[in-house]
């Protein structure tokens, strides 16, 4: 598994390890702050000067965390904001936003969004046939499920049914596969 599906997977948790470094070193760095001003002002570092090791120990430790979580939690936006856009989800919604919105209608949002995939039909058709051939290997799609699905998938990314694909031939492979089951 690699970090960016990693990220993607658990972006929460990387928010939440985010979220609690970047308030350790915060604290951290405004004990060590504290500390800089009290001894300024008074010429002795008081009862901060007892915490300067926790602070400085705490700024060592949190500051690559926080640095390490940003990155997590980058990656992880970056990843699912590109599964988005390449998985048709975006174009899905900018068409249910363009049908109930007279603003997105005006703007040609599912427009917009079309331009961000540079995939042609038939890359977008059989990345979500492989995606349903997982369902189907996985048991939760059944035989007309899948071939239905297929003919949507088809239907839907408009793939030149004139010319022979690589979606016509998968089709055939899985009749074949059946009937000798």
């Amino acid at each position: 598994m690699g970090v960016l599906q990693w990220a993607s997977e658990r972006l929460l948790a990387s928010v939440v390890f985010l979220l609690l470094s970047a308030s350790v070193l915060t604290v951290s760095l405004l004990g060590i702050t504290g500390w800089i001003a009290v001894v300024v002002l008074t010429g002795s570092g008081g009862a901060l000067g007892s915490l300067l090791w926790l602070f400085v120990v705490a700024t060592v430790v949190s500051l690559p965390l926080t640095v390490v979580a940003g990155v997590l939690v980058a990656a992880g936006i970056a990843a699912r904001a590109s599964s988005a856009v390449s998985g048709g989800r975006a174009e899905q919604v900018a068409s249910y936003l363009e049908r109930e919105s007279d603003v997105a209608r005006a703007v040609g949002l599912a427009s917009v969004v079309e331009e961000f995939d540079s995939r042609t039909p038939d890359e977008r058709a059989d990345d979500r046939i492989d995606r349903l051939k997982q369902r189907y290997v996985d048991g939760t799609l059944t035989d007309t499920e899948f071939e239905r699905k297929i003919r949507e998938v088809v239907d839907q990314e408009d793939v030149d049914r004139r010319e022979r694909s690589v979606i016509d031939d998968q089709l055939r492979e899985g009749r074949r596969e059946r009937e000798r089951e």
